[in-house]
C-alpha cells in the first residue's frame, strides 16, 4: 500500500514502489530512506545516503528497490519551499547531518511498524516541522497578490495566461515573468503549467479520474496530463495510483 498526502500545495508519499525515471521538475524534492538508506543519482552522480534534498530543476533518478522511502514534493514558492531552498542555498542538494536522518529513519519505521494512518500522518507532519525555525525569503507583494490568485483560480483558460496575469497586477507581461522567476526562482510559464498539474492532483484526490481531472485543470487531453505527469515525475500516473490511499488533505 503507497500512502500520498496533500499538506497545502506540498505532497507526501511513502512508498517501495519508486522506479522514476531520469527526470528534472520545477519542485523541490525530500527523500527519506530505511535504516539501510537510499542511493539516488543527482545530475550523474550516485550518492548514497540516509535523507537528501533536491533543488528544483536538476536531474535525478531513482528505484526504492521494494524497500519502504519517504519523500516529498515542494512547491518553492510555499513557506515549506522557501525556507527549503534557504537550506539548499543554491546548491544542487544538501544531504542532511547524520545525527538528524538516524532520528528521522527511527521514527519513520515507528509509523510503518504501527500500521496506523495517525501515525503516518504524525511522522509526516514531524518532517516538515523541522523546517520552521529556517529563515524564510520574503515576496514582493505583487507576486504574493499573483500566488493568492492561483490558489483562489477555478481552472479557467484566460487566467492560465501570462497576459491575463499581468493585467491583474498592473505590470507588462515581460515585466511579471522577468519579476516572478526572481522572486521564486520558477519561471512563471513552468510554474503555470505546474499549477495545472496540482489542480488535477486536487481532482484526483477528491476522488474524480484522471479523465475528469486533466479537464478538471485545464490540460487539453488526459494524455496531455500523463505526459506532463511523466515528464516531472519519471513515473506514470497510473503507476503512482496503483494501490495507493489518500491521507487527509491538509
Amino acid at each position: 500500500m503507497n500512502y500520498i498526502m496533500k499538506f497545502g500545495r506540498n505532497y507526501i508519499a511513502i512508498s517501495k514502489n519508486i522506479d522514476a525515471d531520469c527526470h528534472k521538475h520545477w519542485l523541490l524534492q525530500m527523500f527519506l530512506g530505511s535504516q539501510n538508506g537510499l542511493t539516488i543519482e543527482v545530475n550523474g552522480q550516485q550518492i548514497h545516503c540516509g535523507a537528501i534534498l533536491i533543488n528544483m530543476n536538476i536531474m535525478h533518478k531513482f528505484n526504492a528497490d521494494s524497500t519502504p522511502h519517504f519523500t516529498v514534493l515542494v512547491d518553492p514558492t510555499t513557506e515549506l519551499g522557501r525556507r527549503m531552498r534557504k537550506m539548499l542555498n543554491e546548491k544542487p542538494y544538501y544531504i542532511f547531518p547524520l545525527n538528524k536522518t538516524k532520528l528521522m529513519q527511527k521514527n519513520f519505521q515507528h509509523a510503518l511498524d504501527q500500521k496506523n494512518q495517525d501515525a503516518i500522518l504524525s511522522f509526516a507532519q514531524s518532517v516538515i516541522l523541522q523546517f520552521s525555525t529556517i529563515p524564510m525569503k520574503n515576496f514582493d507583494d505583487r507576486i504574493i497578490k499573483i500566488l493568492n490568485l492561483f490558489d483562489d483560480c477555478m481552472h479557467e483558460d484566460e487566467f492560465h495566461q501570462i497576459k491575463s496575469l499581468s493585467k491583474k497586477v498592473g505590470l507588462s507581461e515581460s515585466r511579471l515573468s522577468h519579476l516572478f522567476k526572481e522572486e521564486t526562482g520558477i519561471p512563471l510559464k513552468s510554474y503555470i503549467l505546474l499549477h495545472k498539474l496540482q489542480g488535477a492532483y486536487d481532482s484526483i484526490f477528491n476522488g474524480d479520474s484522471i479523465t475528469t481531472a486533466a479537464l478538471h485543470a485545464g490540460f487539453d487531453s488526459p494524455s496531455h496530463l500523463a505526459y506532463t505527469h511523466k515528464l516531472m515525475t519519471g513515473m506514470s500516473a497510473s503507476n503512482i495510483l496503483k494501490d495507493s490511499k489518500f491521507l487527509k488533505v491538509y
